[in-house]
């Protein structure tokens, strides 16, 4: 399985949501399922986004026949911990490093 960026997409992650990142790819390599992301630190952000700070990304659902979308995000947040965010938004999944 491959991880993919969105054309465009670009900026670093703090190294704690780049762990973070590196979990999400192992759980959805597990899956069989590429993990494709849509978003860093580029493009506009609502107001107090953590976009521009490297504490949030982007990344497309994955496609899991025994799952849906609700224990997708249960079973992502169960592997992230407390410290992430991780939030249905339509066609993608938000994952912010949130510790406040």
């Amino acid at each position: 399985m491959s991880t993919f960026y969105k054309q465009g997409t670009c900026g670093e992650l703090t190294t704690e949501t780049a762990e973070g990142l590196r979990l999400v790819e192992k759980w959805y390599h597990a899956y069989d399922n590429d993990l494709f992301i849509t978003s860093v630190r580029e493009g506009t952000h609502g107001i107090g986004s953590l976009h521009p700070s490297g504490r949030a990304f982007d990344i497309r659902w994955p496609k899991i026949d025994h799952m849906d979308r609700a224990e997708v995000i249960q079973r992502l947040g169960n592997k992230l911990g407390t410290d992430f965010d991780v939030v249905p938004e339509g066609n993608h999944i938000h994952i912010e490093l949130d510790k406040d």
